[in-house]
């Protein structure tokens, strides 16, 4: 499903992302809760060893560990990259490359695709007896190259040669919860894509909807010509803010505490690229190890926009979202905003030279 599909309502919501579990690791899982919560999941699990017991056990304890990461206020995988520690706990939905040894080893390794280069790999570890349910071990099999993508709380351990992932839990974003009450119903096949939302769902750019283009020459004339500050110039003035003054350490292009989403007004960070490379953008354009993207996370803006006066490619897209979407109820979005979408904004509230 894609962020089109998903219903506007809905696609705006704050939802709660728990995670399908594939792998679950139990003892790690419980070693990482506080002793006063394992005493309350021993007090709330149920008894008996049928599967179904198991399972509903299984989503109790994850959903405790996703309130405590909540708390904690815990990483994304990419920021626990930048932060160099030699130990630390995170939670991120990542893309893993394929591990058909996962059916007959005992313990596999495998890679995590990171869109930018390191200065060495980041593998993940772990022993298959942990494994729970047939479909989780079928994406691990066949990896991120199949589309898949996995949420996944665990520690990262700075090792000598290579990063290694000790995963607790593994599996699905899923969004069938008992927290998200009747969306369920649409929210169950949003999976992977739930976050994203359009460029008219923040209300201050809404009536761009209703600007037609009639071709790709229409707003590429205009977009290859308009310069990052006059657009800049154009976000703060739809938005009737002052223009932010650039200076070479900044987080983000505009920062701005009055865009309206979901009927609720929310903190939004901009990061903006103009026509100087007027091309399809690429990570080597958001900086080294798109370190503008991670400072853009870090402003802690409910919602995080990437602008570019021409198309935006997926790998920023994965990345981007890496950033802004973690498994729990953090309430975070990102959009990407490229040249055409850039243009209808303009042309809607008159800001077209």
């Amino acid at each position: 499903m894609s962020v089109d599909q998903i219903s506007d309502e809905l696609r705006v919501k704050d939802v709660f992302h728990h995670i399908d579990a594939g792998f679950l690791n139990r003892r790690l899982a419980l070693r990482a809760l506080p002793k006063q919560l394992v005493e309350i999941y021993h007090e709330k699990a149920e008894v008996g060893s049928d599967h179904m017991t198991i399972l509903r056990n299984d989503h109790l304890l994850v959903t405790m560990l996703e309130d405590l990461c909540e708390h904690l206020e815990l990483p994304t995988l990419f920021e626990a990259l930048e932060m160099d520690e030699p130990r630390l706990m995170f939670r991120s939905t990542e893309r893993l490359t394929p591990c058909p040894e996962i059916y007959d080893e005992k313990r596999v390794e495998h890679e995590v695709l990171i869109p930018f280069e390191l200065e060495k790999p980041v593998k993940i570890a772990y022993h298959t007896t942990h494994l729970v349910s047939d479909t989780g071990t079928m994406t691990l099999a066949e990896g991120g190259l199949e589309g898949y993508v996995e949420s996944i709380i665990g520690i990262l351990h700075n090792e000598k040669n290579y990063f290694r992932v000790e995963p607790i839990v593994i599996g699905a974003p899923w969004f069938d919860h008992p927290r998200n009450g009747d969306d369920c119903k649409e929210l169950m096949w949003a999976g992977q894509d739930f976050g994203e939302i359009l460029v008219e769902d923040i209300e201050q750019f809404s009536d761009s909807k209703h600007v037609t283009i009639t071709n790709e020459s229409e707003w590429q004339e205009v977009m290859s010509k308009l310069p990052e500050k006059r657009v800049k110039e154009a976000i703060a003035g739809i938005l009737a803010e002052p223009v932010k003054k650039d200076w070479g350490g900044e987080s983000d292009d505009h920062f701005s505490a009055s865009t309206t989403i979901g009927g609720r007004r929310r903190t939004t960070a901009f990061l903006l690229k103009g026509p100087s490379n007027f091309r399809e953008m690429t990570l080597e354009m958001c900086g080294k190890r798109a370190d503008q993207i991670y400072r853009l996370a870090k402003t802690g803006a409910e919602v995080l926009v990437v602008q570019h006066s021409h198309l935006i490619g997926d790998a920023v897209r994965e990345t981007l979202r890496a950033f802004a979407i973690q498994p729990g109820g953090r309430s975070r979005k990102y959009c990407i905003m490229d040249g055409m979408c850039t243009y209808r904004v303009l042309k809607a509230y008159g800001k077209l030279p």
